[in-house]
């Protein structure tokens, strides 16, 4: 598996790939750069507490989400809001997740007269295992729509690279539509058949994890994301129990009632 934070215990069987980063206004070159020093060891301890207590979920295969957040004096949390979403309801809001577990960040330091403090915080994750992996992948995404033989021929080589890896189990989705555009219908129908079984195992594995999770944390990301994992396998029934139990410590949430009634609906149908 590839560097970054892992999580819990549960969490070792999803471990990603994570790289994250932050920016801050004081870098802008008009403020004086002995701000710039002052806070550097500061942001080291942010940066290093946020990578900590991120536990990013494997919903997407790459995801990306900027973050703008505000610290007073005693590293407080003053406000936090999207900047850049993934796309991904659960990947947004583990990152406002990790915000809440880290708070407070410790307070400023004693030579600074500053009451406040403005981070850009950027969070990325991959499933991706290798980088070269990921470097085939991209070969063979990049080849897809003028070369399908060499297409396949990287999907290939990411396949290999991960040797079986069932959370990878996207390449092979990937292989099967290369391979159906190339008039090979049984390879790709077998390829489909294993993205499915694979998929399914993964998905099944996450469901005890994140239940174990939940039950440790208690919080309403917990359940939310337990929600989600459960409507993966199409158990919309324990998927609304624990959105439920989310929307029950948390009711201003509106995000959570809306994803519940989504849940209901699919119950229904």
């Amino acid at each position: 598996m590839g560097k970054g934070c892992i999580g819990l215990l549960v969490f070792l069987l999803f471990a990603l790939p994570v790289s994250a980063d932050y920016s801050d206004n004081y870098y802008r070159p008009a403020v004086n750069r002995t701000v710039q020093n002052t806070f550097a060891p500061y942001m080291s301890n942010v940066n290093e507490t946020l990578r900590k207590n991120w536990h990013p979920p494997d919903v997407i295969q790459e995801g990306h989400v900027k973050v703008l957040f505000q610290l007073d004096r005693n590293g407080r949390i003053i406000s936090s809001r999207i900047l850049e979403s993934s796309g991904n309801d659960i990947f947004d809001e583990s990152a406002l997740d990790a915000l809440k577990k880290s708070e407070p960040f410790g307070g400023f330091p004693q030579n600074t007269l500053r009451e406040q403090i403005t981070i850009n915080y950027s969070f990325d994750s991959s499933l991706v295992s290798t980088d070269k992996m990921k470097e085939y992948m991209a070969q063979s995404d990049r080849y897809y729509y003028s070369d399908k033989d060499s297409a396949l021929k990287y999907i290939n080589l990411a396949i290999n690279e991960v040797n079986g890896d069932e959370r990878a189990y996207f390449l092979y989705e990937k292989r099967s539509k290369i391979k159906d555009a190339l008039g090979d219908k049984k390879g790709a129908e077998a390829d489909l058949a294993l993205y499915k079984d694979m998929k399914t195992k993964v998905d099944i594995k996450r469901v005890h994890a994140i239940k174990h999770q939940a039950e440790v944390e208690n919080t309403p990301f917990a359940y939310f994301y337990l929600a989600y994992s459960y409507e993966q396998i199409k158990d919309y029934e324990n998927a609304i129990h624990a959105i439920n139990k989310a929307i029950d410590m948390t009711e201003l949430n509106n995000q959570y009632k809306r994803y519940r009634t989504e849940l209901v609906r699919k119950y229904e149908i």
